[in-house]
């Protein structure tokens, strides 16, 4: 067999499952976009110009911005009192958690997490890269899967 014929006859087998998977109800449906969620303490004014000031700074990458234009990257107050941190940059928030619910979640989503990140929740289907678990532990970022 010569890696033709091989490249011929995958290309059908591929061929045919597409068509299969595409015959299927329901499947197709285009994937619900991946949605990260990032928790922020607001209880000063100080921490309201920390966050307008890490919002500006996203913004100004194109990617970024879309998502949170698109809503997939969504922000939500943290629960309680905002945890007070000595060393924190006063142009960024102290935030604690984020959360990622579905998808494949690569190095580069990890290293876009705000500094400060001490915990990252996700959901029961999401994956990690080998890259991204190696980044989530070099920062030291607690890694917990929501039941």
């Amino acid at each position: 067999m010569t890696s033709d014929s091989v490249r011929a006859m995958i290309r059908e087998v591929l061929a045919e499952e597409l068509q299969r998977f595409k015959a299927r109800p329901g499947t197709g449906a285009a994937p619900r976009p991946q949605v990260r969620e990032e928790r922020v303490s607001i209880a000063s004014n100080a921490d309201l110009a920390a966050f307008v000031a890490r919002l500006l700074d996203l913004t100004r990458d194109g990617l970024a911005r879309r998502e949170i234009e698109d809503q997939r990257h969504v922000f939500r107050l943290a629960a309680g009192p905002a945890p007070v941190e000595r060393t924190a940059s006063p142009a960024r928030p102290v935030v604690n958690a984020a959360r990622i619910d579905k998808g494949l979640v690569s190095e580069r989503q990890i290293d876009a997490l705000p500094p400060g990140t001490s915990q990252l929740v996700i959901g029961k289907s999401v994956r990690l890269t080998p890259l991204a678990r190696d980044r989530v532990r070099t920062r030291g970022i607690n890694l917990e899967r929501a039941s």
